[in-house]
């Protein structure tokens, strides 16, 4: 009987351990958690801080309980792994036991940055990022007593946060370090737009504002006072400046490290019989040829799959790590797909703007960089599928359905030849 270890069970670890299990009705599988809660998709904790779903909503495969039920697990709750020693595929917990895997997983995903700035530890100060932030953050929402809000980092969690914030007619600044929003995935004209948007909706935006410390006044009041002597105050303040892998405890461990775990196609670490997937992990980005850690929900499922037939035997290969960037906040929808960073003066650049989209793309050659578009939340899907297809194959051309969709949908002739199609009359 193969015993199998999963550490960390968020949606890489139990879509690994519903395709071990799947493939290997013996196995013997056991979780580890450093919680006692179920798989959750992060993104869903601030559609529960808005209202708009249930606390249990935030757990798509149901409790813990329920998922060990269904699968047939053996977890270890509020069980932190200290240490692996993968020559000998073997895990040190916390008080020191040890345990031995003929395989293992590590799904350990990614927690919110909070560096070490005086100040982010006052009372009013939230991060975003786990069940229990958002609990603690709609709890103090739905006490009535915050007047006004400051979001520091325009980051996908922040955005939503400011969402959150003005759906409940509460007064927001967004503020970020970066020259413009959306820095790391927006061209600057992408940028603009959305924020006169936000601007239009009452948020007050200001980029070029490195936090320096947070004060505290005594009516509770918080003052975020920058590094360029900028001061901003709020009742509330909302730290989202990024997340970090949860890989500490592989330090010295032997493991090819990045800003996560390294992987090959196939999910598999540098040692045989580990496996790392999700979150925590660096896979190779199809398009820049090099390992990039992709925090998405959807990677990490597809991620955890592919290991987890790998570890029950099988020979299934991960090929579509690639950067995407999705937002929809306050009836506005921004996607971008592609590496910002990479486009040069050089490149061919397609603009386009009406009524319902804003397009930005750039292409080198015929290969396609990058696709920023607002207002295309109906078709992101299938844009993205048009441009993993033009970084496999840039002489490959739109096939009819996808043109005709395309057409129907209201993009413009030059927009859909610029992907590869050809106008169909």
């Amino acid at each position: 009987m193969k015993k199998i270890a999963i550490i960390g069970f968020g949606g890489a670890g139990y879509s690994a351990a519903k395709e071990v299990r799947e493939r290997d009705p013996e196995a013997e599988i056991h979780v580890y958690s450093d919680t006692d809660l179920g798989p959750y998709n992060p993104m869903l904790t601030t559609y529960y801080v808005k209202g708009a779903i249930p606390y249990d909503a935030m757990f798509p495969f149901g409790s813990l309980e329920e998922a060990a039920g269904r699968l047939g697990l053996k977890v270890h709750t509020n069980t932190p792994v200290t240490a692996l020693d993968p020559e000998s595929k073997t895990l040190t917990l916390a008080g020191g036991t040890k345990a031995q895997y003929d395989g293992i997983l590590i799904s350990t995903g990614a927690s919110a940055v909070m560096p070490p700035i005086p100040g982010l530890d006052l009372p009013g100060v939230f991060k975003m990022r786990t069940v229990e932030d958002a609990v603690e953050l709609k709890k103090a929402l739905d006490g009535g007593q915050i007047k006004s809000g400051l979001v520091i980092g325009a980051s996908w969690v922040g955005i939503k946060i400011v969402e959150d914030l003005v759906e409940r007619g509460i007064p927001c600044t967004l503020v970020d370090g970066a020259p413009w929003i959306f820095y790391v995935a927006a061209f600057e004209q992408t940028a603009a737009r959305a924020q006169k948007d936000l601007e239009a909706k009452g948020v007050t935006v200001s980029c070029n504002q490195m936090l320096d410390h947070i004060e505290r006044a005594e009516d509770g009041r918080l003052t975020a006072v920058m590094q360029g002597g900028g001061r901003f105050t709020a009742d509330t303040v909302a730290v989202c400046i990024g997340v970090r892998t949860n890989t500490g405890f592989l330090k010295d461990s032997g493991l090819e490290m990045g800003r996560g775990v390294r992987v090959d196609g196939h999910m598999r670490t540098n040692y045989p019989g580990i496996y790392a997937a999700g979150d925590c992990c660096e896979a190779v980005d199809i398009q820049s040829g090099t390992h990039r850690n992709i925090g998405v929900w959807l990677n990490a499922q597809q991620q955890g799959r592919v290991a987890g037939a790998n570890l029950a035997g099988g020979d299934e290969t991960f090929e579509a790590n690639v950067l995407v960037n999705l937002a929809h906040y306050l009836d506005y929808d921004f996607m971008c797909i592609g590496d910002v960073s990479a486009c040069q003066p050089t490149d061919e650049v397609y603009e386009y703007e009406d009524g319902r989209y804003y397009i930005r793309a750039v292409r080198r050659g015929r290969a396609i960089q990058c696709i920023n578009i607002i207002g295309s939340a109906d078709s992101n899907g299938l844009i993205k599928n048009a441009f993993i297809k033009s970084i496999e194959n840039p002489e490959a051309e739109l096939d009819i359905k996808t043109v005709c969709f395309l057409q129907e949908k209201g993009f413009p002739e030059p927009f859909i030849k610029f992907l590869g199609g050809k106008t169909l009359d």
